[in-house]
């Protein structure tokens, strides 16, 4: 077992805070966690299947709908940034609850939006929680779990994203309705309904990381090593760079998938706006298997081989079920939901949505990349700023679309993966290092 290198500033373990919960405390705060981010995910992603009702509700085009989108994921940046130095200053705990409140929130108010400008408003508010969810969740995780089972641990946290994607689909596919165009904004309401119950489950049974406690008295007398900037300090900033850059890769080539895919099979295959969902679910259920799978490989190839293999798998699998689309077999126009159709188009989707499991690397990896007393704004800075990276991508696709096509735009995703499968191999291997609150 290897003690944390992350950079200069950290030192041999003074306290192992792995071993301070018990099993069940860490399971239950694990299960929190992962509640948090399962309605995060249902918040973040229920947008994408709304964005051509939003633009006739409001009389205005679908790029000035994806500026909604562009302003949410430059709010989980600042989110994962902000929240997750203050994750560092005041806990892991209470900066999840704040998270909680937020997002569910902003999605209620989502659903009473009267202009564009409101719902832009309310969408921010969300992105910001949305990012300091995950910087906060991340470093608690990480820093309760043993080396030998971290990967795994936070790959079943990992999980809960993809089943909030699902839940998205499921909540999309029952609210949404044909001949109802303000259907979207019931949408939201009841999407925001589950968030309440888990920020008093957090409340009640998640429980703060005995590393951060142990790390308060190193930070009472030395404030100056949490400050936001610290992150850029030249034993940091090799590594806060190239991680950001590979979290930008990866985001660039998801976003545009997620946000664009409803989309993408209503304009191709002419689905209607409740059939869309159905192929999200089978994405999500891809991604549940990915991410699990992605856990288990990371223990035993370590984190920079697997994540190499899986942004490799989305580089090769993004034109192939975007092309794969435009090949199923139409009647009168459409595409007829037969079974022969689910399954085949479901298949491809699944296996698509497999490979998102590189997403259960990053807070592992970037967890133990950094010390303590940086550990929730350096992962949550590099994680979600890569979101905003994201932006040019979604900005770009309404662009292309009538230049080169839809099917060309969306395949064009595949190139970020595959220069990220390179650069994953410039960040140093961290498997079996142990967090602790040496500084």
């Amino acid at each position: 077992m290897k003690t944390i290198t992350a950079g200069p500033a950290a030192s041999v373990a003074s306290v192992d805070g792995s071993g301070k919960l018990t099993a069940s405390q860490r399971y239950m705060t694990l299960g929190g966690s992962w509640a948090a981010w399962l309605f995060d995910a249902l918040d973040a992603t229920v947008f994408g299947f709304v964005l051509l009702a939003i633009a006739k509700t409001f009389s205005v085009g679908l790029g000035d709908v994806v500026s909604t989108v562009a302003w949410f994921l430059l709010a989980t940046g600042i989110g994962g940034f902000c929240l997750g130095n203050i994750s560092d200053k005041i806990g892991r705990k209470k900066t999840m609850m704040i998270s909680v409140f937020v997002y569910g929130t902003g999605t209620l108010l989502c659903g009473f939006a009267d202009s564009l400008w409101e719902l832009n408003l309310f969408r921010f508010c969300v992105g910001i929680a949305v990012g300091g969810l995950w910087s906060a969740a991340a470093a608690l995780v990480s820093e309760i779990w043993p080396p030998a089972g971290r990967a795994k641990a936070f790959a079943v946290m990992q999980t809960g994203w993809s089943g909030g994607s699902l839940l998205a689909a499921v909540f999309a596919w029952t609210f949404l309705k044909t001949d109802d165009p303000e259907s979207w904004r019931s949408l939201f309401i009841y999407a925001s309904i589950p968030a309440y119950f888990t920020l008093v489950f957090i409340m009640l049974f998640v429980k703060e990381s005995p590393v951060w406690l142990a790390n308060r008295e190193f930070m009472r007398q030395n404030s100056d090593k949490g400050r936001l900037l610290e992150i850029f300090r030249p034993q940091y900033l090799r590594m806060t760079m190239l991680g950001l850059s590979i979290s930008v890769l990866g985001m660039y080539g998801y976003w545009i998938i997620s946000t664009f895919m409803p989309a993408y099979l209503q304009n191709i295959l002419n689905v209607r706006i409740d059939q869309a969902p159905v192929f999200v679910i089978w994405i999500g259920i891809g991604a549940t298997i990915g991410y699990l799978a992605y856990g288990y490989l990371a223990e035993s190839l370590g984190r920079r081989l697997s994540f190499a293999i899986f942004f490799a798998g989305m580089a090769i699998m993004v034109p192939v079920f975007a092309y794969s689309a435009t090949l199923m077999p139409l009647t009168d126009g459409k595409l007829l939901f037969t079974t022969q159709n689910v399954i085949t188009l479901g298949s491809l989707a699944a296996l698509l949505g497999f490979f998102t499991g590189y997403f259960s690397g990053f807070g592992a990896w970037y967890s133990e990349l950094f010390p303590t007393s940086i550990r929730a704004t350096a992962s949550g800075f590099c994680f979600n700023f890569g979101r905003v990276g994201a932006i040019a991508g979604i900005k770009l696709v309404p662009i292309l679309i009538p230049l080169v096509g839809f099917t060309a735009t969306i395949s064009l995703a595949s190139v970020s993966y595959a220069i990220a499968a390179v650069m994953v191999f410039t960040l140093q291997e961290t498997k079996g290092v142990q967090l602790t609150s040496g500084n």
